[in-house]
């Protein structure tokens, strides 16, 4: 009897991770990949998502910047009401000729305490919609395309965990 409980419970959680990845996989299809900012040129993808005031967002972005050629990134900003100068630095990195320069400038806190005197930008709006589609409430927020995996929150070793840092 105790074999097959074990049995069970092991076929139970087998089934429950496959079953929650083809979900997570149903889910990546419904995100509009062509409205990301896209950092990189690497073979490991991550759909992620940041606030360009949240400090786990920062200490996440200055790590995966140093790996362009190892990294395809796909960045979806998602301000909020909590950080009161975080919209107006969405608007400004989603605006602006050069993303990549303008996302690294904020998430490097170069733009702290400057009144930016930006309009409103369309694509912030199409990135929150992609978030509330998909329950997404807290940053940073990945995907791991390879594996549909999800890391919540800052993960010191995410990039280990995806094989572009040993």
């Amino acid at each position: 009897m105790r074999v097959w409980i074990v049995f069970f419970i092991m076929f139970s959680t087998l089934f429950a991770q496959d079953l929650y990845k083809e979900f997570v996989k149903e889910q990546v299809k419904q995100i509009p990949l062509n409205k990301a900012i896209v950092f990189g040129k690497g073979r490991v993808e991550i759909i992620t998502f940041m606030n360009p005031d949240c400090g786990h967002c920062r200490k996440e972005w200055h790590e995966l910047k140093k790996y362009p050629d190892k990294l395809k990134v796909y960045i979806f900003l998602l301000p909020f009401p909590t950080f009161p100068e975080s919209r107006a630095k969405s608007d400004y990195i989603a605006c602006s000729k050069d993303r990549i320069k303008a996302l690294d400038e904020v998430l490097s806190g170069k733009m702290d305490g400057k009144v930016l005197n930006i309009p409103k930008c369309f694509l912030v709006d199409e990135h929150i919609k992609v978030a509330k589609l998909l329950n997404i409430n807290a940053t940073p927020y990945n995907i791991i395309l390879k594996d549909y995996r999800i890391i919540e929150g800052y993960n010191p070793q995410m990039l280990e965990i995806i094989g572009v840092r040993k």
